[in-house]
């Protein structure tokens, strides 16, 4: 089966690997140079740019593509809207491949967007936040809490770390650093930040929400989540069984 997989996640790279093992023919889309960079070591052609609608549309004709596979990460929600209308353009099969969500929120504050959790902020009056929502959203935060200290854990490129600059954070302000981290390097991050709160996304069970939620309560630190956007995905699948049922069905 030819595949158009929409990836830049560490989910995409397992997925890709279980089609190529199965023989399918499978082009990754990523939007970033280290997207790119880590899609390449799997032996599938890449291309890179943020696709539009018409984009996808164009290309799945042109190579003739039998499924459009998304296994963007949860907050890309532009992406998922953007591929879903693509597919029905195209009138071809969609399918969302998504991490299960963490089901156990207990101990933190849970909100739905990221002003959401910039008013939330400003409310509770926090001067020290450490972030780890990642390097696209830090302007928000910063922009909207000007008097707040921010921390962020961001990807250690240099264009992350330009734009962190650019934003006013200086070197102490910066773990650049690539996930998974163990437990006991969170703990010391987060306690040389001496931030009274940490800001994460509902990434799930892959992101270690739990584990973070845990180490918050035990480190005296309030624990603020932002939920996934809600989407309604004409299928999804969520681990590798699922997707081989879906793809069975197919042949």
């Amino acid at each position: 089966m030819k595949i158009l997989l929409l990836g830049g996640t560490s989910d995409s790279l397992r997925v890709l690997d279980y089609l190529g093992e199965r023989g399918h023919s499978v082009t990754t889309s990523v939007v970033t140079d280290y997207g790119r960079i880590l899609a390449e070591k799997h032996g599938q052609p890449v291309i890179q740019g943020r696709l539009t609608a018409t984009q996808m549309v164009e290309y799945m004709r042109e190579q003739s593509v039998e499924l459009l596979l998304d296994v963007t990460h949860p907050f890309a929600d532009l992406v998922s809207k953007e591929a879903m209308k693509a597919a029905k353009q195209a009138k071809l099969p969609y399918l969302r491949f998504e991490r299960p969500a963490t089901e156990d929120l207990s101990g933190a504050i849970l909100v739905r967007s990221y002003q959401e959790a910039i008013d939330w902020i400003k409310e509770q009056r926090h001067q020290v936040v450490y972030l780890g929502t990642g390097s696209k959203t830090l302007g928000l935060f910063v922009e909207g809490v000007p008097n707040c200290r921010f921390i962020a854990r961001v990807l250690p490129t240099s264009q992350v770390l330009a734009h962190c600059e650019s934003l006013g954070l200086v070197a102490d302000q910066i773990d650049a650093l690539k996930s998974p981290l163990s437990i006991e390097l969170q703990r010391a991050l987060l306690e040389r930040s001496q931030a009274t709160v940490f800001v994460t996304k509902e990434s799930g069970q892959v992101g270690g929400i739990r584990e973070k939620i845990d180490l918050c309560a035990e480190l005296g630190m309030e624990c603020l989540i932002i939920g996934r956007p809600e989407l309604s995905y004409p299928r999804m699948v969520s681990t590798l069984e699922e997707l081989e049922v879906y793809l069975e069905e197919r042949s």
